[in-house]
């Protein structure tokens, strides 16, 4: 008996030492996420259900009750529903034209071993160190009615009154795609260089082409790489403000901007509110949609 007594004891004894480290471990896991918890909490979660509430209320302040009016009026007005469409469609061109610009330069800095590319790295990283205000302003510089590009093109004699090259959807995609490349080809390169270089010498020794290598193997193992990078520059894009209002000129009006005309100069907080919720639910949906893609993509 007393033997019995005493095995149950040693393997309490034994079991409890794993319980405490368990404990520990929990502890330690809850000191390590709890302050980026709560940072995010309070400075995104917070500020997103204020947001909600005010988009509700039927005026601001003071309000009286709650309606879905702003709501209504916005996705029934064809002013609000041209500049949703034109803020989704400048991301989504923004995001391509990145993407088919980076690949190659992610492509040569994760595979080449020349010298030359840590000039060509810290090129991509250099522009990130200064302000997009002033990365913008050089480009208001080089492609306003006496800027650079005017001045060549007269200088040449192939116009005589100076081009509107600013003011368009496109100055403003030149702008974005200048701002936000790197973050793609950052993106891009950080998954490439994670290839195996024996993979793609397999498929050529296989009898692939180089064309079809790239395309059947290089291509789909880097879509990683390109999926995170999209996202990124998309979810940047449609919260741009800056870009849009130095190079389009009041002629590209995008959501962030109208958000700050509601709020700012028609004091409009309600309506604000409701477009900043339309902007943020649409790009959880992409970003669903970004995860959705991943998932199928690992399981092929």
């Amino acid at each position: 008996m007393s033997t019995a007594v005493s095995g149950l004891t040693d393997v309490a004894v034994e079991a409890a030492p794993p319980r405490r480290a368990a404990g520990r471990g929990a502890l330690g896991l809850g000191l390590l996420l709890g302050p980026g918890l709560l940072i995010l909490a309070a400075g995104l979660l917070w500020p997103c259900l204020t947001m909600l509430q005010v988009s509700l209320q039927d005026r601001f302040p003071d309000p009286t009750g709650y309606t879905l009016e702003h709501y209504r009026t916005i996705l029934t007005d064809a002013y609000y529903l041209r500049i949703i469409g034109r803020t989704f469609w400048l991301a989504a061109v923004v995001t391509l034209v990145t993407a088919v610009l980076g690949y190659p330069v992610a492509w040569y800095l994760a595979r080449s071993s020349s010298r030359r590319k840590h000039l060509i790295f810290l090129g991509i990283i250099a522009p990130l160190l200064v302000s997009i205000i002033v990365r913008t302003l050089g480009w208001t510089i080089i492609l306003g009615n006496e800027g650079l590009v005017n001045a060549v093109l007269r200088g040449l004699g192939l116009v005589d009154e100076p081009l509107k090259l600013m003011q368009g959807f496109w100055s403003v995609v030149l702008g974005m795609v200048h701002i936000l490349l790197p973050f793609m080809i950052l993106s891009v390169a950080a998954v490439v260089g994670k290839i195996d270089r024996g993979v793609i010498e397999a498929a050529t020794v296989l009898g692939a082409d180089p064309v079809r290598a790239f395309l059947r193997v290089a291509l789909p193992l880097s879509v990683q790489g390109l999926a995170s990078g999209s996202v990124i520059v998309f979810c940047l894009t449609v919260g741009a403000f800056v870009t849009p209002v130095m190079l389009g000129r009041g002629q590209v009006t995008v959501l962030a901007v109208t958000i700050h005309e509601q709020m700012v100069v028609l004091v409009d907080w309600p309506t604000g509110a409701a477009l900043a919720m339309i902007l943020t639910f649409g790009t959880l949906v992409v970003l669903t949609a970004y995860g959705l893609f991943l998932r199928r993509h690992a399981r092929r």
